[in-house]
C-alpha cells in the first residue's frame, strides 16, 4: 500500500512538473506572438487598375512617381497598368494582431496634361488598424487617407529575406476623390474607384 501511495504521488509530482512547464511555454509562445516587429526595409508595389489606368490616360492625367519611387508599365489581365514601387523606411507591426504602420519614401505627382495644374501626395502610410492608406498632401498642409485597403482574407506569405502580405485591393477615399477633382480642375475621380493592388515586401529587424 506504502509502495502505491508513493507511486501515486510521484505521477502527481510529474503531472504538476509538466502542467508547468506547458504554462510556462504557452507564455513565452504568446510573448513571443506579441511582440512588436519593427520594418527594417523593403518596398510596397501598387499595380494600377487597368480599367482605372486606361480612363486616366484617355483624359490626360498621369500619375507620375515622387524620387525615390519609381514605375514601369505592365500588363494586367491582358490590359496596360502601372506598377510602382514606395521604399519602406520604417515602421512597427504588432506580432500577434498585425497591428500597425509602414512608412514609405517617395510619393505620386498627378499632372494634368490639358490644363496643367498637378497635386503631390507622398510620404505614404500604411496603417492595417485602420485599413487605409495615408499621405501627407503639401497643398493642404496635412496628412489624409487617400486609399481604402480591403484586409479581408490577406495572405502573409515568407519570401526570401522579405515577408510578403498582399495583394491587398485598394480603392480611392471620397476625400482624395474630392481633392484630386478640385485641384486638378476634373471630375474624374469618385470616392470608392479601384485603384489596383498593393503588395508589402516586408524585411524585418532582427
Amino acid at each position: 500500500m506504502s509502495a502505491t501511495i508513493t507511486t501515486r504521488k510521484r505521477y502527481l509530482v510529474l503531472a504538476v512538473a509538466l502542467l508547468a512547464l506547458a504554462v510556462g511555454f504557452f507564455t513565452i509562445t504568446a510573448s513571443a506572438q506579441a511582440q512588436t516587429l519593427t520594418l527594417a526595409g523593403g518596398y510596397t508595389q501598387l499595380t494600377t487598375d487597368p480599367g482605372t489606368t486606361k480612363a486616366l490616360v484617355a483624359n490626360r492625367i498621369l500619375p507620375l512617381p515622387v524620387f525615390p519611387a519609381w514605375v514601369i508599365p505592365t500588363v494586367s489581365n491582358g490590359q496596360l497598368a502601372l506598377r510602382y514601387r514606395f521604399y519602406i523606411t520604417g515602421g512597427q507591426i504588432d506580432g500577434a494582431t498585425l497591428g500597425g504602420e509602414i512608412y514609405h519614401s517617395g510619393g505620386l505627382k498627378f499632372a494634368n496634361l490639358r490644363n496643367g495644374r498637378s497635386l503631390t501626395v507622398k510620404s505614404f502610410t500604411i496603417d492595417t488598424v485602420n485599413k487605409q492608406l495615408t499621405a501627407w498632401i503639401p497643398a493642404l498642409g496635412l496628412r489624409a487617407p487617400i486609399l481604402d485597403l480591403d484586409l479581408s482574407g490577406v495572405s502573409v506569405t515568407p519570401s526570401g529575406k522579405y515577408t510578403m502580405v498582399g495583394p491587398v485591393p485598394t480603392k480611392l477615399t471620397p476625400i482624395a476623390a474630392t481633392v484630386l477633382n478640385d485641384k486638378l480642375g476634373t471630375n474624374l475621380f469618385s470616392g470608392g474607384l479601384a485603384i489596383g493592388t498593393a503588395t508589402v515586401f516586408a524585411r524585418f529587424a532582427s
